[in-house]
């Protein structure tokens, strides 16, 4: 334990960091491979479930940390891994399993990856690491793909709940843009554009 630091004071950051929504965070990662086994080993509902679950624990994570003030580095790091990891393989199953979905929807979904991408740019650029602001906005994405996963391979296609994540998604990259350019240095865990704003 560092010197500077009394019993007390050591206990509180253990604690800090041993909580749920970092181990929500790290369970998103270690299903990572059980996704993959599932995707291409020809098991379809458990790649579905197990995505579903990632992109709901996703949203879950945050508004725990922040409902019971639990926000920790580590922890807006881990949810940063699993949120790329599952954003990540969510495609992937997309592509290998429904590629034509995938080309029947290529400009939706070329242009949410060109907002996605470009927030990532911009981050890079200014702050070289990849984005963890974790906004409202992007945890509204999660709760939505979440919706439209659940619907796409546990009952039918929904227009509506696609192009809702498309909208909302670019929306997110926006205000990620935005976001990124306005801030003096990175930071993690920023609610939105508006609370930004409101600093200046």
């Amino acid at each position: 334990m560092p010197h500077d630091l009394k019993p007390d004071e050591a206990q509180a950051r253990r604690v800090s960091v041993f909580n749920v929504p970092n181990a929500l965070s790290i369970y998103r990662i270690a299903a990572a491979p059980v996704i993959l086994y599932g995707l291409f080993s020809g098991h379809r509902m458990l790649f579905a479930w197990l995505i579903i679950i990632n992109l709901a624990t996703d949203a879950l994570d945050g508004f725990i940390a922040r409902h019971w003030k639990l926000e920790t580095a580590l922890g807006a790091k881990l949810d940063s891994i699993g949120d790329l990891t599952t954003e990540f393989l969510a495609l992937l199953g997309l592509i290998v399993l429904e590629p034509a979905f995938i080309l029947s929807h290529i400009i939706p979904i070329g242009l949410l990856f060109v907002f996605y991408l470009a927030s990532q740019a911009v981050s890079l650029l200014r702050f070289h690491r990849v984005v963890s602001l974790h906004l409202y906005s992007s945890k509204l994405t999660s709760i939505l793909l979440a919706v439209f996963f659940s619907t796409y391979f546990l009952f039918a296609y929904v227009p509506v709940l696609f192009y809702a994540v498309i909208i909302v998604g670019i929306l997110d990259g926006i205000e990620d843009i935005a976001v990124l350019c306005l801030l003096k240095e990175h930071r993690q865990d920023v609610r939105g554009l508006y609370w930004v704003l409101k600093e200046r």
